[in-house]
């Protein structure tokens, strides 16, 4: 790990990872029929606006399965929103959209591949541009699987050059780390990237004024696994379920990089459908979510209406 590398994670354990600051839900008990969240969540009502209006962003108008541009954001705190999915009535389908962060890995994402086709889903993945870069045979093997990745329909984004914080870079550094991570995919697959997710969901005003400038939609998520941190899989895979069974659906992070993510795939994708929830791609979800927009303001007023929805119709014992 280099230098900058280690500063990042060390800067976000420090403040907790993106999701434990902005959305995370800690369940207590040994029963996963009450959850508790205890978490603080960053009041991002109050958040600073985005520089950039979604409508600058200076997409085309949607093409079948393309993501309506109206939905698109560069607001930090718009796209957590925007993340929760849907307004969902109660016959409504339960949606589930895949994302896959730090690949591509010649070791274990084609795997993951196999493992979406079997379940016939189409996943979001999140590029690391270095990865990709010179002619050893680790970026050889790279490029080979993100080729395989675009060529299966799944859709490509920029998790920036070499996954840096970049709320701790310089400004010509988070430039350069937003440019050449796009450059080194286009290299790759023959296209350009259109959506960027930073580095542990970290991004500051000018961020998103360099990612709006580059006409870059901002994805986040709202259901993780901690599966870089967390060795175990059945915890993993507990966690996963517990927040998708809260939240009614969500946008999934994972990284498509270690083992134990993909053996929790397999058993979450089993889950998924046992359970009749609707794997969708990235540009249902969100254009269903623009369709059926959650009436809160802040992803706050959100949690705080399904933490009062949840002990509802789940009574104690």
């Amino acid at each position: 790990m280099n230098v900058r590398l280690a500063l990042g994670f060390v800067c976000a354990l420090a403040v907790g990872s993106a999701a434990t600051l902005a959305r995370t839900l800690v369940f207590t008990g040994k029963s996963s029929k009450n959850p508790v969240q205890t978490a603080t969540i960053v009041p991002d009502a109050n958040a600073a606006p985005s520089p950039v209006d979604a409508a600058a962003l200076g997409f085309a108008s949607r093409g079948p399965g393309e993501i309506d541009p109206r939905v698109l954001t560069t607001s930090k705190s718009r796209a957590w929103l925007l993340a929760e999915g849907p307004a969902r009535e109660t016959d409504a389908p339960r949606l589930v959209t895949l994302t896959f962060d730090d690949g591509p890995d010649p070791d274990t994402t084609h795997t993951v591949l196999s493992l979406l086709a079997k379940h016939h889903a189409r996943a979001t993945f999140f590029f690391i541009g270095r990865y990709l870069d010179g002619n050893k045979r680790k970026a050889i093997a790279a490029r080979k699987a993100a080729r395989e990745i675009a060529d299966a329909g799944h859709i490509v984004g920029s998790h920036t050059h070499d996954h840096d914080l970049l709320t701790t870079d310089t400004h010509n550094e988070v430039l350069g780390q937003i440019d050449e991570g796009i450059a080194s995919i286009q290299r790759a697959i023959g296209k350009r990237p259109e959506l960027f997710r930073p580095p542990y969901g970290q991004l500051d005003a000018f961020g998103e004024q360099a990612i709006a400038e580059r006409h870059l939609g901002l994805v986040l998520w709202s259901v993780e696994a901690g599966d870089m941190q967390e060795p175990d899989e059945e915890a993993m895979f507990v966690h996963l379920v517990e927040q998708l069974d809260y939240g009614a659906g969500g946008l999934v992070l994972l990284h498509d990089v270690k083992w134990p993510t993909v053996h929790v795939l397999a058993r979450l994708l089993d889950w998924l459908d046992a359970k009749k929830y609707s794997i969708v791609d990235l540009p249902t979800y969100f254009n269903e979510t623009f369709e059926h927009p959650q009436p809160f303001a802040s992803r706050k007023e959100l949690e705080d209406a399904r933490a009062v929805a949840w002990r509802k119709s789940h009574p104690k014992s």
